[in-house]
Protein backbone atom coordinates (compact mmCIF):
# COMPACT_ATOMS: atom_id res chain seq x y z
CA UNK A 1 0.00 0.00 0.00
CA UNK A 2 1.76 3.13 -1.02
CA UNK A 3 -0.05 5.44 1.33
CA UNK A 4 1.79 2.90 4.04
CA UNK A 5 4.87 4.07 3.24
CA UNK A 6 4.20 7.76 3.10
CA UNK A 7 6.16 9.79 5.62
CA UNK A 8 3.99 12.57 6.03
CA UNK A 9 0.95 10.11 7.06
CA UNK A 10 3.09 9.50 10.23
CA UNK A 11 4.00 12.83 11.34
CA UNK A 12 1.61 15.20 13.28
CA UNK A 13 0.01 17.71 12.13
CA UNK A 14 2.09 20.51 13.69
CA UNK A 15 5.36 18.58 12.69
CA UNK A 16 3.70 18.91 9.30
CA UNK A 17 3.12 22.46 9.41
CA UNK A 18 6.78 22.80 10.50
CA UNK A 19 7.55 21.30 8.13
CA UNK A 20 5.86 22.99 5.32
CA UNK A 21 7.35 26.53 6.52
CA UNK A 22 10.38 25.07 6.30
CA UNK A 23 10.03 23.85 2.55
CA UNK A 24 8.66 27.55 1.74
CA UNK A 25 11.70 28.80 2.86
CA UNK A 26 13.65 26.89 0.65
CA UNK A 27 11.69 26.74 -2.19
CA UNK A 28 11.32 30.99 -1.73
CA UNK A 29 14.39 31.69 -2.87
CA UNK A 30 13.18 30.70 -6.60
CA UNK A 31 11.95 34.07 -6.77
CA UNK A 32 14.68 35.98 -6.23
CA UNK A 33 17.27 33.49 -8.13
CA UNK A 34 14.87 33.66 -11.16
CA UNK A 35 15.15 37.47 -11.17
CA UNK A 36 19.01 37.42 -10.50
CA UNK A 37 19.60 35.38 -13.50
CA UNK A 38 17.07 37.64 -15.74
CA UNK A 39 19.30 40.26 -18.17
CA UNK A 40 15.81 42.67 -17.07
CA UNK A 41 16.71 42.92 -13.55
CA UNK A 42 17.95 46.23 -13.94
CA UNK A 43 13.88 47.21 -14.10
CA UNK A 44 12.49 44.70 -12.20
CA UNK A 45 10.79 45.96 -8.92
CA UNK A 46 10.66 44.88 -5.64
CA UNK A 47 6.74 44.60 -5.74
CA UNK A 48 7.61 41.65 -8.58
CA UNK A 49 10.56 40.29 -6.24
CA UNK A 50 7.73 39.86 -3.25
CA UNK A 51 5.20 38.14 -5.43
CA UNK A 52 7.55 35.79 -6.89
CA UNK A 53 9.05 34.58 -3.71
CA UNK A 54 5.38 34.34 -1.88
CA UNK A 55 4.41 32.37 -5.00
CA UNK A 56 7.58 29.91 -4.73
CA UNK A 57 6.87 29.20 -1.06
CA UNK A 58 3.10 28.88 -0.91
CA UNK A 59 3.36 26.49 -3.54
CA UNK A 60 5.97 24.53 -2.08
CA UNK A 61 4.53 24.60 1.32
CA UNK A 62 0.82 23.18 -0.04
CA UNK A 63 2.74 20.14 -1.87
CA UNK A 64 3.54 19.43 1.95
CA UNK A 65 0.42 20.10 3.28
CA UNK A 66 -1.43 18.12 0.76
CA UNK A 67 -0.24 14.89 2.44
CA UNK A 68 0.16 13.33 -0.61
CA UNK A 69 -3.63 13.36 -1.42
CA UNK A 70 -3.81 13.67 -5.12
CA UNK A 71 -7.02 16.20 -5.18
CA UNK A 72 -5.26 18.43 -2.76
CA UNK A 73 -1.73 18.14 -5.21
CA UNK A 74 -3.80 18.67 -8.24
CA UNK A 75 -5.83 21.64 -6.84
CA UNK A 76 -2.24 23.31 -5.92
CA UNK A 77 -1.04 23.14 -9.56
CA UNK A 78 -3.91 24.31 -10.28
CA UNK A 79 -3.85 27.12 -8.59
CA UNK A 80 -0.09 28.32 -9.02
CA UNK A 81 -0.37 27.53 -12.47
CA UNK A 82 -3.50 30.27 -12.58
CA UNK A 83 -1.43 32.47 -10.55
CA UNK A 84 1.48 32.43 -12.62
CA UNK A 85 -0.52 33.17 -16.13
CA UNK A 86 -2.02 36.18 -13.86
CA UNK A 87 1.49 36.99 -12.75
CA UNK A 88 2.76 37.32 -16.80
CA UNK A 89 0.05 39.92 -17.50
CA UNK A 90 1.13 42.50 -14.42
CA UNK A 91 3.20 44.91 -14.51
CA UNK A 92 4.52 46.08 -11.38
CA UNK A 93 6.97 48.20 -12.80
CA UNK A 94 4.51 50.66 -13.51
CA UNK A 95 3.39 50.58 -9.76
CA UNK A 96 6.73 51.58 -8.50
CA UNK A 97 7.50 55.46 -9.61
CA UNK A 98 10.92 54.56 -8.88
CA UNK A 99 11.90 51.63 -11.36
CA UNK A 100 14.54 52.96 -13.62
CA UNK A 101 12.79 53.70 -17.41
CA UNK A 102 15.17 51.50 -19.29
CA UNK A 103 13.91 49.94 -22.37
CA UNK A 104 15.57 46.53 -21.73
CA UNK A 105 15.70 43.71 -24.09
CA UNK A 106 16.51 40.23 -23.27
CA UNK A 107 20.65 39.50 -25.06
CA UNK A 108 20.84 43.05 -26.23
CA UNK A 109 23.69 45.11 -24.76
CA UNK A 110 21.85 48.44 -23.32
CA UNK A 111 24.12 51.62 -21.45
CA UNK A 112 23.17 52.10 -17.59
CA UNK A 113 24.11 55.53 -16.05
CA UNK A 114 26.40 55.86 -12.84
CA UNK A 115 22.96 55.83 -11.00
CA UNK A 116 21.20 52.96 -13.18
CA UNK A 117 24.43 51.01 -12.71
CA UNK A 118 24.45 51.59 -8.88
CA UNK A 119 20.63 50.68 -8.72
CA UNK A 120 21.58 47.78 -10.61
CA UNK A 121 24.52 46.18 -7.91
CA UNK A 122 22.02 47.07 -4.76
CA UNK A 123 19.74 44.94 -6.58
CA UNK A 124 21.69 42.30 -7.15
CA UNK A 125 23.06 42.19 -3.87
CA UNK A 126 19.64 42.60 -2.16
CA UNK A 127 17.99 39.69 -4.61
CA UNK A 128 21.14 37.27 -3.45
CA UNK A 129 20.63 38.28 0.00
CA UNK A 130 17.16 37.40 0.11
CA UNK A 131 17.75 34.43 -1.81
CA UNK A 132 20.28 33.35 0.94
CA UNK A 133 18.30 34.13 3.98
CA UNK A 134 15.32 31.96 2.34
CA UNK A 135 17.69 28.80 2.13
CA UNK A 136 19.66 29.53 5.51
CA UNK A 137 16.03 29.96 7.56
CA UNK A 138 14.63 26.99 5.22
CA UNK A 139 17.57 24.35 5.86
CA UNK A 140 17.89 25.49 9.88
CA UNK A 141 13.91 24.56 9.91
CA UNK A 142 14.05 21.58 7.62
CA UNK A 143 16.95 20.16 9.76
CA UNK A 144 14.95 20.96 12.99
CA UNK A 145 11.58 19.24 12.07
CA UNK A 146 13.78 16.49 10.64
CA UNK A 147 15.74 16.05 14.07
CA UNK A 148 12.25 15.84 15.89
CA UNK A 149 11.34 13.37 13.63
CA UNK A 150 14.06 11.01 14.19
CA UNK A 151 13.72 11.42 17.94
CA UNK A 152 9.92 10.60 17.86
CA UNK A 153 10.49 7.77 15.30
CA UNK A 154 13.62 6.27 17.65
CA UNK A 155 11.03 6.26 20.71
CA UNK A 156 8.74 4.53 18.40
CA UNK A 157 11.35 2.01 17.16
CA UNK A 158 12.22 1.37 20.92
CA UNK A 159 8.50 0.65 22.04
CA UNK A 160 7.98 -1.46 18.92
CA UNK A 161 10.83 -3.48 19.79
CA UNK A 162 9.85 -3.66 23.48
CA UNK A 163 6.19 -4.68 22.40
CA UNK A 164 7.74 -7.30 19.93
CA UNK A 165 10.02 -8.88 22.89
CA UNK A 166 6.80 -9.14 25.27
CA UNK A 167 4.51 -10.65 21.96
CA UNK A 168 6.86 -13.43 21.54
CA UNK A 169 7.03 -14.34 25.35
CA UNK A 170 3.19 -14.50 25.19
CA UNK A 171 3.65 -17.77 22.58
CA UNK A 172 4.90 -21.06 23.62
CA UNK A 173 8.36 -22.09 22.29
CA UNK A 174 8.50 -26.02 20.64
CA UNK A 175 5.71 -28.27 20.51
CA UNK A 176 4.48 -29.74 24.21
CA UNK A 177 4.15 -33.37 24.33
CA UNK A 178 2.77 -34.96 27.21
CA UNK A 179 -0.41 -36.28 29.17
CA UNK A 180 -1.45 -38.26 25.81
CA UNK A 181 -0.80 -35.45 23.88
CA UNK A 182 0.86 -33.01 21.30
CA UNK A 183 0.01 -29.06 21.15
CA UNK A 184 1.99 -26.36 19.31
CA UNK A 185 0.98 -23.75 16.78
CA UNK A 186 2.29 -20.75 14.96
CA UNK A 187 1.29 -16.79 15.02
CA UNK A 188 2.61 -14.54 11.99
CA UNK A 189 1.31 -11.17 13.09
CA UNK A 190 0.19 -8.73 10.13
CA UNK A 191 1.79 -5.96 11.43
CA UNK A 192 5.04 -5.41 13.65
CA UNK A 193 3.14 -6.37 17.28
CA UNK A 194 0.63 -8.98 16.81
CA UNK A 195 -2.48 -8.95 18.43
CA UNK A 196 -3.14 -13.05 18.51
CA UNK A 197 -1.33 -15.52 20.99
CA UNK A 198 -1.62 -18.78 21.65
CA UNK A 199 -0.38 -20.62 25.34
CA UNK A 200 -0.54 -24.40 26.28
CA UNK A 201 -1.05 -25.10 29.99
CA UNK A 202 -0.72 -28.32 31.90
CA UNK A 203 -3.39 -28.75 34.57
CA UNK A 204 -2.57 -32.56 35.11
CA UNK A 205 -0.76 -35.55 34.13
CA UNK A 206 -3.65 -35.80 31.57
CA UNK A 207 -5.42 -32.55 31.45
CA UNK A 208 -3.97 -29.74 29.02
CA UNK A 209 -5.61 -26.19 28.48
CA UNK A 210 -5.10 -24.65 24.61
CA UNK A 211 -6.40 -21.10 24.04
CA UNK A 212 -6.51 -19.25 21.56
CA UNK A 213 -6.70 -15.56 21.49
CA UNK A 214 -6.78 -12.60 18.95
CA UNK A 215 -7.46 -8.57 20.40
CA UNK A 216 -9.08 -6.34 18.66
CA UNK A 217 -7.29 -3.97 16.73
CA UNK A 218 -2.93 -3.90 15.65
CA UNK A 219 0.26 -2.77 16.50
CA UNK A 220 0.97 -1.91 20.08
CA UNK A 221 -2.19 -1.53 21.77
CA UNK A 222 -3.41 -4.88 20.93
CA UNK A 223 -0.16 -6.73 21.88
CA UNK A 224 -0.32 -5.19 25.25
CA UNK A 225 -4.35 -6.23 25.72
CA UNK A 226 -3.27 -9.61 24.43
CA UNK A 227 -0.11 -9.74 27.54
CA UNK A 228 -2.81 -8.75 29.93
CA UNK A 229 -5.42 -11.72 28.91
CA UNK A 230 -2.74 -13.97 28.92
CA UNK A 231 -1.66 -13.02 32.69
CA UNK A 232 -5.15 -13.20 33.89
CA UNK A 233 -5.83 -16.48 32.41
CA UNK A 234 -2.60 -17.83 33.64
CA UNK A 235 -3.58 -16.57 36.92
CA UNK A 236 -7.03 -17.90 36.65
CA UNK A 237 -5.63 -21.42 35.47
CA UNK A 238 -3.87 -21.79 38.81
CA UNK A 239 -7.27 -22.68 40.51
CA UNK A 240 -10.17 -22.92 37.91
CA UNK A 241 -10.06 -25.95 36.00
CA UNK A 242 -12.57 -25.53 33.78
CA UNK A 243 -12.70 -23.50 30.71
CA UNK A 244 -16.42 -22.12 31.00
CA UNK A 245 -15.51 -20.79 34.60
CA UNK A 246 -11.70 -19.75 33.80
CA UNK A 247 -13.34 -17.54 30.65
CA UNK A 248 -15.88 -15.71 32.72
CA UNK A 249 -13.60 -14.85 35.36
CA UNK A 250 -11.24 -13.35 32.94
CA UNK A 251 -13.45 -11.75 31.25
CA UNK A 252 -14.62 -9.87 34.31
CA UNK A 253 -11.47 -9.06 34.96
CA UNK A 254 -10.90 -7.33 31.76
CA UNK A 255 -14.01 -5.58 31.78
CA UNK A 256 -12.43 -4.00 35.21
CA UNK A 257 -9.32 -2.83 33.44
CA UNK A 258 -9.49 -2.35 29.64
CA UNK A 259 -11.53 0.69 28.00
CA UNK A 260 -14.86 -0.16 26.55
CA UNK A 261 -14.04 -0.04 22.67
CA UNK A 262 -11.03 -2.55 23.85
CA UNK A 263 -12.32 -6.26 23.61
CA UNK A 264 -10.08 -9.76 22.82
CA UNK A 265 -12.15 -13.09 21.20
CA UNK A 266 -11.06 -16.50 22.34
CA UNK A 267 -11.19 -20.20 22.07
CA UNK A 268 -10.23 -22.46 25.11
CA UNK A 269 -10.09 -26.23 24.87
CA UNK A 270 -9.25 -28.52 28.06
CA UNK A 271 -7.93 -31.92 26.69
CA UNK A 272 -8.64 -34.80 29.07
CA UNK A 273 -7.33 -37.86 27.87
CA UNK A 274 -7.38 -39.71 30.72
CA UNK A 275 -11.49 -39.35 30.06
CA UNK A 276 -11.29 -39.34 26.34
CA UNK A 277 -12.86 -35.66 25.84
CA UNK A 278 -12.73 -32.32 25.34
CA UNK A 279 -13.94 -29.20 27.03
CA UNK A 280 -14.24 -26.68 24.22
CA UNK A 281 -15.40 -22.88 25.31
CA UNK A 282 -15.38 -19.82 22.41
CA UNK A 283 -16.22 -16.05 23.27
CA UNK A 284 -16.63 -14.54 20.06
CA UNK A 285 -14.32 -16.79 18.14
CA UNK A 286 -14.13 -19.06 14.86
CA UNK A 287 -15.26 -22.39 15.76
CA UNK A 288 -13.00 -24.95 17.16
CA UNK A 289 -12.26 -27.72 14.57
CA UNK A 290 -11.88 -31.30 15.47
CA UNK A 291 -10.27 -33.83 12.33
CA UNK A 292 -11.36 -37.34 13.31
CA UNK A 293 -9.65 -40.25 11.37
CA UNK A 294 -10.49 -40.71 7.90
CA UNK A 295 -9.95 -36.88 7.44
CA UNK A 296 -13.74 -35.60 8.62
CA UNK A 297 -14.15 -32.68 10.46
CA UNK A 298 -16.71 -31.39 13.21
CA UNK A 299 -17.30 -28.04 14.06
CA UNK A 300 -17.90 -27.13 17.65
CA UNK A 301 -18.84 -23.52 18.27
CA UNK A 302 -20.62 -21.87 21.86
CA UNK A 303 -22.57 -18.66 21.08
CA UNK A 304 -20.75 -16.24 23.73
CA UNK A 305 -19.69 -12.66 23.31
CA UNK A 306 -16.17 -11.55 23.31
CA UNK A 307 -14.00 -10.91 26.48
CA UNK A 308 -13.89 -7.77 27.91
CA UNK A 309 -17.37 -6.25 26.75
CA UNK A 310 -20.28 -7.54 28.81
CA UNK A 311 -19.07 -8.31 32.46
CA UNK A 312 -22.28 -10.44 33.70
CA UNK A 313 -21.53 -12.90 30.95
CA UNK A 314 -21.49 -16.79 31.72
CA UNK A 315 -19.20 -18.86 29.05
CA UNK A 316 -21.19 -22.14 28.46
CA UNK A 317 -19.07 -25.30 27.46
CA UNK A 318 -19.28 -28.00 24.78
CA UNK A 319 -18.07 -30.99 25.31
CA UNK A 320 -16.24 -33.66 22.29
CA UNK A 321 -15.29 -37.70 22.67
CA UNK A 322 -11.88 -38.28 21.95
CA UNK A 323 -9.75 -41.09 20.16
CA UNK A 324 -6.44 -41.89 18.95
CA UNK A 325 -5.22 -39.91 16.20
CA UNK A 326 -8.05 -37.56 16.76
CA UNK A 327 -6.46 -33.57 15.82
CA UNK A 328 -8.21 -30.36 17.08
CA UNK A 329 -7.58 -27.59 15.99
CA UNK A 330 -7.93 -23.79 17.25
CA UNK A 331 -7.62 -20.75 14.62
CA UNK A 332 -7.84 -17.36 14.53
CA UNK A 333 -10.15 -15.42 12.15
CA UNK A 334 -7.13 -13.70 9.78
CA UNK A 335 -6.80 -17.84 8.94
CA UNK A 336 -10.14 -17.45 6.80
CA UNK A 337 -10.30 -13.55 6.14
CA UNK A 338 -7.15 -14.01 4.30
CA UNK A 339 -7.46 -12.18 0.74
CA UNK A 340 -5.23 -13.12 -2.32
CA UNK A 341 -4.51 -10.59 -5.28
CA UNK A 342 -7.57 -11.06 -6.90
CA UNK A 343 -9.24 -10.29 -3.60
CA UNK A 344 -10.75 -13.76 -3.18
CA UNK A 345 -10.78 -14.77 0.54
CA UNK A 346 -9.42 -17.94 1.88
CA UNK A 347 -12.82 -18.95 3.49
CA UNK A 348 -13.77 -21.44 6.48
CA UNK A 349 -14.87 -23.96 3.57
CA UNK A 350 -11.12 -24.04 2.02
CA UNK A 351 -9.74 -24.11 5.76
CA UNK A 352 -11.86 -27.21 6.36
CA UNK A 353 -10.96 -29.01 3.23
CA UNK A 354 -6.73 -28.29 3.65
CA UNK A 355 -6.82 -29.13 7.61
CA UNK A 356 -9.06 -32.67 6.29
CA UNK A 357 -5.86 -33.12 3.95
CA UNK A 358 -3.41 -31.96 6.19
CA UNK A 359 -0.53 -34.34 6.24
CA UNK A 360 -0.29 -36.56 9.72
CA UNK A 361 2.77 -34.83 11.81
CA UNK A 362 3.67 -33.58 14.81
CA UNK A 363 1.20 -30.95 16.09
CA UNK A 364 3.57 -28.15 15.79
CA UNK A 365 4.98 -29.28 12.61
CA UNK A 366 1.28 -29.50 11.33
CA UNK A 367 0.34 -26.21 12.68
CA UNK A 368 3.34 -24.51 10.41
CA UNK A 369 2.42 -26.65 7.23
CA UNK A 370 -1.45 -25.43 7.59
CA UNK A 371 -0.07 -21.50 8.45
CA UNK A 372 2.07 -21.78 5.35
CA UNK A 373 -0.84 -22.94 2.86
CA UNK A 374 -2.47 -20.21 3.83
CA UNK A 375 0.37 -17.37 3.11
CA UNK A 376 1.06 -19.63 -0.60
CA UNK A 377 -2.84 -18.33 -1.37
CA UNK A 378 -2.36 -15.18 -0.38
CA UNK A 379 0.61 -14.77 -2.45
CA UNK A 380 2.71 -11.71 -2.77
CA UNK A 381 -0.99 -9.94 -1.17
CA UNK A 382 -0.48 -7.89 2.06
CA UNK A 383 -1.76 -9.71 5.13
CA UNK A 384 -4.54 -7.76 6.90
CA UNK A 385 -4.37 -9.68 9.82
CA UNK A 386 -3.01 -11.66 12.35
CA UNK A 387 -3.01 -15.83 11.23
CA UNK A 388 -2.86 -17.94 14.51
CA UNK A 389 -3.28 -21.71 13.82
CA UNK A 390 -2.98 -24.00 16.78
CA UNK A 391 -2.75 -28.05 16.52
CA UNK A 392 -3.44 -30.32 19.67
CA UNK A 393 -3.08 -34.19 18.12
CA UNK A 394 -4.46 -36.58 20.78
CA UNK A 395 -2.44 -40.17 21.24
CA UNK A 396 -4.80 -42.06 24.04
Amino acid sequence: MASKHNILRTMSDADIRRLAVAVAFLFAMIGPLTLLMDDTIIAASWLRLLVMTVVSGAFSASIILAKGNPFKLLGSVLIYICITLLLAFVRFEALEPDVPAVEVKPGVPFALSREQLADLNVKRTMFGMTAILCLTVGYALFVRVISRENKRRAAVEAEMKLAQRIHASLLPKGTYTGGGCEAGGISVPATEVGGDFFDVVRLGPASVLVVAADASGHGTGAGVLSAMTKSALLQEARHTHTPAALLTNVNRTLFAVTERNMFITCAAVLVDTAAKRAEVVTAGHPPVLVRRQGGRIEEVRIPGVALGIAPETEYRSAFVSLEDADAIFLFTDGAVECRNSSGEEFGPERLRVMLATLPLAEAGAMSVSAVEQVRTFAGKSEIQDDITIVCVKVNV
